[in-house]
């Protein structure tokens, strides 16, 4: 009995050790989150320069600017969706 009780916790908490870990890959690539950030700023004549990209929290962050306008700023890209989470965005 005692070892069956044993068994039981041990299971129990590889489950719990198991499903906190595994939270999911995501299903966005760091160049699939560049290029939902490229698409959204983009314009006839101006380059959108990346400057980093970050990966946590289920989001990428991804730093970006346009020099012929001096814009840049910050999109969170959510890996699972695609969708823009929220963005910064400076003007000088």
């Amino acid at each position: 009995m005692k070892k069956m009780n044993q068994l039981i916790i041990f299971v129990f908490i590889l489950l719990i050790g198991t499903a906190c870990t595994n939270s999911g890959s995501p299903k966005l690539t760091e160049g699939d989150a560049i290029s939902v950030v490229t698409e959204r700023h983009s314009r006839e004549d101006k380059e959108v320069k990346i400057n980093a990209v970050n990966h946590g929290s289920g989001e990428y962050k991804v730093e970006w600017e346009i020099d012929a306008d001096c814009e840049f700023g910050t999109d969170y890209i959510d890996d699972q969706s695609g969708e823009i989470v929220r963005g910064e965005e400076t003007n000088c």
